[in-house]
């Protein structure tokens, strides 16, 4: 009786455990995407750890950052996960109650099922974030809003189309780089204001477009000084290359990449918490959040697959462990008829 109630309590150790390392899965991956938005977007507690690490280290490790923070929020599910499963071990040794090994195999499948059906699930409610805030993008087809920086227009303009009428600072682009997991872009910004002797702070930002190209997607070499061309954003300020900004496009609030404003303040200029960028079209505005959301699909489907392999392993030795348990009652049965 005594054993029979130890191999429940087992048994539903293992259920708690499928659970936890379940939603294990699912809250390693909300974690990530909230600080992978972080670190895109250049803003929280990311960006403080940035700025620490610029001033500290003249550098800035995206990826550790992003890493470090994710394994640090979701420590103590494992650290809790971990005392159950040892504690569960301690039981497999019981000699009163000995769990024979396919009952562990199936307990240890059953983890690794709910594990990733948990990522593939997370993956999934992430993708449909995206989608809801790609709702929220302003629209292409609309009449564009003519806007003079530095006039009653220029106040709280509305997201969409525009055409921005000011002095562009061509000499101070900056160029940034983003980096996803599996793509990567780069864009040019440069500061609009009402007129050369503005000295207010910068506002107003438009995407431009470097005019060296010798093909698509191939730029003549930029000789940086030694080191910094493994920043993420660089002020130009190197000769023979030209620019063409962009005055027509889409105006968004608040797209402006926290590296442009942070490269902008070190280089001496004040820039406004409330940004404006003005981009060529709807495509670069979309382009991170198509992008994230088909490497979010690409994960889940392939921790969907692992865990239907691992489901499927699963009942493999279910069959297996039923067939020979008839095979030894078959053979007990026949023994008994012998004698």
């Amino acid at each position: 009786m005594k054993i029979v109630r130890t191999l429940d309590a087992y048994d539903r150790v293992n259920r708690q455990l499928g659970w936890g390392v379940a939603l294990l899965g699912l809250w390693l991956v909300l974690v990530g995407y909230y600080f992978l938005r972080q670190a895109l977007d250049y803003h929280g507690l990311v960006a403080e750890l940035a700025e620490y690490q610029y001033v500290h280290f003249d550098r800035y490790w995206p990826t550790f950052t992003f890493l470090s923070l994710t394994l640090l929020c979701t420590a103590p599910l494992i650290a809790l996960l971990w005392l159950v499963r040892a504690n569960q071990k301690r039981s497999e040794k019981l000699r009163a109650a000995r769990v024979d090994d396919h009952r562990i195999m199936l307990g240890r499948l059953n983890r690794l099922q709910n594990f990733f059906a948990g990522i593939c699930a997370g993956c999934l409610l992430c993708i449909g974030i995206i989608l809801f805030q790609m709702l929220d993008m302003p629209r292409d087809s609309l009449s564009p809003r003519s806007i003079v920086i530095g006039s009653p227009d220029a106040i709280a303009p509305p997201n969409g189309r525009a055409v921005l009428t000011g002095s562009i600072d061509l000499a101070e682009t900056a160029q940034f780089n983003e980096n996803l997991m599996l793509v990567k872009r780069t864009l040019y910004f440069a500061p609009i204001r009402s007129g050369p002797r503005d000295k207010s702070p910068l506002r107003y930002f438009v995407e431009v477009r470097r005019d060296d190209a010798r093909g698509k997607g191939q730029f003549n070499p930029i000789m940086f000084p030694d080191g910094d061309d493994k920043v993420h954003a660089w002020r130009f300020r190197v000769e023979g290359i030209a620019f063409t900004p962009f005055t027509d496009g889409m105006l968004k609030r608040h797209a402006l990449p926290g590296e442009i404003a942070s490269l902008y303040r070190y280089a001496g200029y004040k820039v406004d918490p409330d940004t404006y960028v003005l981009f060529r079209s709807n495509e670069p505005i979309l382009w991170r959040y198509q992008t994230l959301a088909g490497e979010f699909l690409i994960v889940a489907l392939l921790s969907g697959l692992l865990s239907f392999f691992f489901k499927r392993r699963r009942r493999m030795i279910r069959k297996m462990v039923r067939a020979q348990a008839e095979a030894r009652v078959a053979a007990a049965i026949e023994r008994k008829a012998k004698k």
